[in-house]
């Protein structure tokens, strides 16, 4: 079976984080609006459905739940792995910052690949799921 790629804005726990709204504006809110946001520090999540700021701390462990099931399987599989990012990053809706301060569409500062190589004719041995996510430079 041939590889299987799948791009998205931002998919590890940061896969769901960066889900892109239907109407999303080009322009990110202002700096003196989004300070005054409250913001919640990973792994805790937010307090009731008010606005905020999500924050994914440099160096801290973030956990991703990898998941395998479905009715072709005798047995799944469920388990947690770990990574860690090089900088904080701060999600607002689409929108990521490095600081807190200067915001970009995420897809500007941060890209990712997912792609799933299942065992097959052309491909023999193990499978492979590969996340890939890298810092892009911000304009």
């Amino acid at each position: 079976m041939k590889r299987t790629v799948i791009r998205s804005v931002l998919a590890l726990g940061l896969v769901s984080a960066l889900a892109l709204g239907g109407c999303a504006s080009p322009f990110p809110p202002s700096a003196d609006a989004l300070t005054k946001l409250p913001v919640v520090t990973y792994p805790d999540k937010p307090a009731g459905k008010s606005d905020y700021i999500y924050k994914l701390p440099a160096g801290q462990r973030i956990d991703v739940r990898l998941l395998v099931d479905g009715s072709a399987l005798t047995m799944g599989a469920d388990q947690a792995i770990s990574a860690r990012l090089g900088r904080d990053l701060y999600l607002h809706k689409q929108w990521a910052s490095e600081d807190g301060r200067h915001w970009v569409d995420a897809k500007e500062l941060v890209g990712v690949n997912l792609s799933l190589r299942l065992p097959g004719y052309e491909t023999p041995g193990p499978g492979e799921l590969h996340l890939s996510v890298n810092r892009k430079m911000p304009r």
